[in-house]
């Protein structure tokens, strides 16, 4: 009679069960270990990436900004350079002003009189000086209000006061300056009655 030891072939049965599960196990924990290198991986890759592009718009942000200053530098010198165009323009035009002043204060003051100050501010030239006399002063107005330089003249003083032992009419004017004429209005241009344009003769 042949006798079969089924003890030994369940602990057979176990033992190669448990080495399998085992196994399983083992190779389970080292696939997750693999798959959580690849994605430690795979991130740290990704944030090199990153980096990398941090610093590039950080760069391109540092040379834009470079421009942007020379822009604003080159913006300011351009607004003062135009600034000091004004001012050279304006002076230019006060220098004529000035002199076509002169010219005819030079013409229309009587002999009878000298000026001692001028001043010009805000489309009014304004003058201090002596005269002989009232008529003397009245006809220097006169004079003046008659050129196309002036629209007006006031009188604002007229006081009495002795120079150098001399009895003189001390006094102080004030001219309104006459607006600029137009090309046109220089020219005398007009219209006939045919609608052509004829010089003023």
């Amino acid at each position: 009679m042949i006798k079969i030891n089924l003890l030994s072939d369940r602990e057979a049965i176990q033992k190669e069960t448990t080495r399998q599960q085992v196994s399983i196990f083992i190779l389970t924990i080292c696939l997750v270990v693999v798959i959580l290198g690849g994605i430690q991986f795979y991130q740290y890759r990704q944030r090199q990436d990153l980096e990398q592009r941090i610093q590039y718009v950080q760069q391109e942000i540092k040379e834009l900004e470079k421009k942007v200053g020379e822009v604003e530098k080159y913006k300011e010198a351009k607004k003062a350079l135009e600034t000091k165009l004004q001012i050279i323009e304006r002076l230019q035009k006060n220098k004529m002003l000035v002199v076509r002043l002169l010219d005819t204060i030079g013409e229309t003051i009587p002999e009878k009189m000298w000026l001692q100050d001028l001043g010009l501010k805000g489309g009014k030239l304004s003058m201090e000086g002596y005269a002989v006399d009232n008529e003397t002063i009245a006809t220097f107005m006169r004079g003046l209000q008659g050129t196309k330089s002036f629209r007006s003249v006031e009188l604002v003083l007229a006081e009495r006061k002795e120079v150098e032992g001399v009895g003189m009419k001390h006094f102080s004017l004030v001219a309104a300056l006459a607006p600029a004429k137009t090309e046109a209005g220089k020219k005398g241009a007009k219209q006939d009655k045919t609608g052509r344009i004829r010089k003023a003769k």
